[in-house]
């Protein structure tokens, strides 16, 4: 999977006229930290990416290049189409790194909405594989799924975790990421 938030954390640091190092001071990284995930040497955990979204004030999905630009379209194509946000999010014949990128933009929106104190269990879960999602080049993104939803459910009914409606909201996205439509 190509990650661009590399480029993009360079982008909102320079767009904010902020030096590596005031950067790395409000996160409490290194300056090397901050310069390895630049160049895309690594990457930021998941807290991490949270809180450089709200340091920059920006989306996680706009970090991790999930948002698109709109296409200029005519008029008339806007009020013939009648689409789902999931359906515009990620094609039912997209590829599995498509998927993966999709599942990073939604496990971080999870994970920022997720109580600290009773949920902390699922966000641990969703970190694990938020980090495996980001640093798997190849092999079946759909196998890593299908193990991230069965520890979910796992994890969900051990802790007896209740989902705010958002959340479950969130979670039904990610859990669909898995299934193949044929239309």
């Amino acid at each position: 999977m190509k990650i661009v938030i590399g480029t993009k954390i360079k982008e909102q640091r320079q767009q904010h006229e902020w030096s590596q190092q005031t950067v790395a001071e409000r996160l409490h990284v290194s300056r090397q930290t901050i310069s390895k995930w630049e160049l895309g040497k690594s990457y930021p955990d998941l807290e991490l990416l949270v809180a450089l979204s709200k340091l920059f004030s920006v989306s996680t999905d706009e970090l991790l290049g999930l948002s698109r630009r709109p296409v200029q379209r005519p008029w008339w194509q806007l009020l013939l189409r009648k689409r789902s946000r999931t359906d515009m999010t990620v094609k039912w014949y997209s590829g599995g790194q498509d998927r993966a990128r999709v599942a990073v933009g939604i496990i971080s929106d999870l994970v920022a909405n997720l109580n600290t104190t009773n949920e902390q269990p699922l966000r641990q879960l969703l970190a694990t594989y938020y980090q495996e999602l980001l640093e798997q080049r190849t092999g079946s993104v759909l196998g890593v799924f299908d193990r991230m939803n069965l520890d979910i459910s796992k994890c969900l009914r051990q802790q007896q975790i209740k989902l705010s409606p958002e959340n479950e909201q969130l979670m039904q996205q990610l859990v669909g990421l898995n299934m193949i439509y044929y239309r």
